[in-house]
């Protein structure tokens, strides 16, 4: 089902997506512009019998109903389009928050295979310029293209009736404009294609030049971005240069064949007049509809422009919506809560990153218990932070099995399982925002535990200095804190989140010794009843952990408790006497 609706037209795809939730506005909107357009072809008509009936015939009662009801009609016909044009808006702007609601949501379901390959600068290009065109673009061009359509059909009708030889002369004008706009078309849609496509590796520079602004000056990596960016921002600006020498061409020849339409109409139309084959009503009653023909038929084929437009960006966007979700979800699974949890096994787990590259865990047996601290050492490469991803769901692991008690992790329902995870990394997630909300993260908090625990966390020497205490904005990403400080805030976040199980991947590697152990040792207070997992490079963090897997290339090499690894003199005695050295 999935794949043949991503054969489908990104273009209609949408469309019936605004249909599906958008079916009443839509029937109102149909009948308004049938109506509306139906009083634009009136307009000629009235046009005609005031110039040759009232005017031509000095007939001043019939002049002043004339303009009387041209005036209301008028009114009428500007009425309905302010109401159209709400039914638009409200239609188009709703959709496209949904849409974009729909691609957050679905970005939150994918893998770690897609975060690991995600350039984020073009993901927001998406987010931003394309939605962006997409908020401009809804049911409003459909309804167009039907009224310009049934618009252009009468106004035909009029002009095959009225004055079939001057007719015959704007129709050829007519088919070069049309021919000529419809070839130009299709260039702009192929060259907006590009541009857009370049846009997003550009943004995709700038974000990265952005969000680690300080990092590039401390590395002094300025002059690289700069000259990767140069490089490309010069190549864009050619393709929008020709872009638009393009689209200035595509009006410039249809001003020019207009022109020569209306040559035609005031040329052969006055040589009719003086003939008096034609009267001066019907002449610009003909001009009239004329545009009526023209208007819409040029309407039309930048309808299609708009469309190809949007269809570029509408694939975009729906590329990211139709990213295979790997991790298989099932919502109907086991739900955890957090006093279900007494352990987690790995049972003869092996996993890759790559199907065509080395296993990283290589039939890997690990047991985290309920009440006890297990640490997991080895070098980089080794898989710890792998078996974090694993337990959290974010790859689904090759062979063996992950149990969760008696249940493998795959049968779990994933929303309850990653809610009873709390993961604490050296990369934090940190909002611009007071200190209070970055603990709290909108969680109903009682001021007297958010006191305990920031002390138990070391964070309140840090609030007492400050003037505005809890409530100090941290700034972006945490940029106004240290990094133990940022550290300190991410663990006391994780302690109110009472998760029955707790992962610590280098969580304390910014904190000193001292305050590093005098934490670890207040954390084990808190989470005697919890499952809680360390990865640590710096062993002093785990001296007091119950049990310590050593890994070496994806296999167990060693475990026991610290005396115990130490009397075995092996890997972990050889990492210790590399530490103390």
């Amino acid at each position: 089902m999935k794949h043949l609706e991503n054969k489908k037209n990104s273009v209609v795809r949408f469309l019936t997506f605004i249909y599906k939730n958008n079916k009443l506005k839509i029937l109102v909107s149909f009948v308004l512009v049938i109506m509306a357009s139906m009083v634009d072809l009136v307009f000629p008509q009235l046009t005609r019998k005031i110039v040759d009936n009232a005017i031509g015939g000095h007939d001043i009662n019939l002049l002043v109903t004339l303009v009387i009801l041209y005036g209301v009609l008028s009114i009428a016909s500007a009425c309905v389009d302010i109401v159209l044009e709400y039914f638009y808006s409200k239609m188009k702007n709703k959709s496209a928050v949904d849409l974009r609601i729909s691609m957050l949501k679905h970005l939150s379901k994918l893998s770690g295979k897609y975060y690991s390959n995600i350039k984020t600068g073009n993901l927001l290009s998406i987010l931003d310029n394309d939605m962006f065109i997409i908020e401009n673009f809804g049911t409003d061009i459909i309804f167009s293209i039907i009224v310009d359509f049934f618009t252009a059909l009468i106004a035909l009708f009029f002009l095959i009736r009225m004055q079939f030889d001057l007719f015959l002369v704007v129709i050829v004008l007519q088919l070069i404009l049309v021919v000529s706009q419809s070839k130009l078309t299709s260039i702009i849609a192929d060259k907006t294609a590009e541009v857009r496509t370049d846009y997003g590796r550009i943004a995709n520079i700038v974000q990265e030049y952005v969000s680690n602004i300080m990092n590039v000056v401390l590395t002094k990596s300025k002059r690289k971005f700069f000259k990767s960016f140069l490089d490309k921002e010069r190549k864009i600006i050619k393709k929008f240069i020709r872009l638009d020498m393009v689209i200035s061409g595509n009006v410039a020849i249809a001003r020019f064949v207009s022109a020569l339409i209306t040559i035609a109409i005031y040329g052969f139309g006055g040589y009719k007049i003086i003939k008096g084959k034609m009267t001066l009503g019907e002449l610009i009653a003909f001009q009239e509809y004329t545009g009526m023909l023209i208007g819409p038929c040029i309407n039309i084929i930048r309808s299609n422009t708009r469309i190809q437009q949007a269809k570029v960006s509408l694939d975009r966007i729906y590329s990211v919506i139709d990213e295979e979700i790997c991790i298989k979800v099932d919502n109907k699974g086991l739900r955890l809560n957090n006093t279900d949890v007494d352990s987690i096994i790995f049972k003869d787990v092996s996993f890759s990153y790559n199907s065509n590259e080395e296993k990283i865990l290589k039939s890997i047996n690990l047991k985290f218990k309920r009440g006890k601290t297990t640490a997991l050492v080895g070098g980089s490469g080794c898989g710890k932070s792998t078996i974090v991803n694993l337990i959290y769901r974010l790859w689904d692991l090759d062979d063996g099995h992950i149990y969760i008690n008696d249940t493998d992790i795959r049968d779990l329902n994933l929303l309850s399982l990653r809610k009873n995870i709390c993961v604490v990394s050296q990369d934090l997630f940190l909002l611009d925002d007071t200190i209070r909300n970055n603990i709290v993260l909108d969680n109903k908090i009682s001021d007297e535990k958010l006191k305990n625990i920031c002390e138990l966390t070391g964070l309140s020497e840090l609030i007492d200095s400050l003037k505005l205490g809890l409530d100090t904005v941290i700034g972006e990403r945490g940029v106004k804190l240290s990094g133990g400080q940022k550290q300190r805030l991410a663990i006391a976040r994780t302690l109110l989140s009472e998760c029955p199980i707790i992962i610590f991947d280098e969580a304390t590697s910014a904190l000193d010794n001292i305050s590093q152990k005098s934490i670890i040792r207040n954390i084990k207070e808190i989470v005697e009843d919890k499952i809680m997992i360390v990865i640590a490079h710096r062993l002093s963090t785990i001296d007091d952990a119950d049990l310590i897997y050593v890994l070496e290339d994806g296999r167990v090499v060693e475990q026991g408790n610290k005396d115990e690894l130490v009397n075995l003199k092996g890997k972990y005695f050889q990492y210790l006497s590399e530490a103390e050295s």
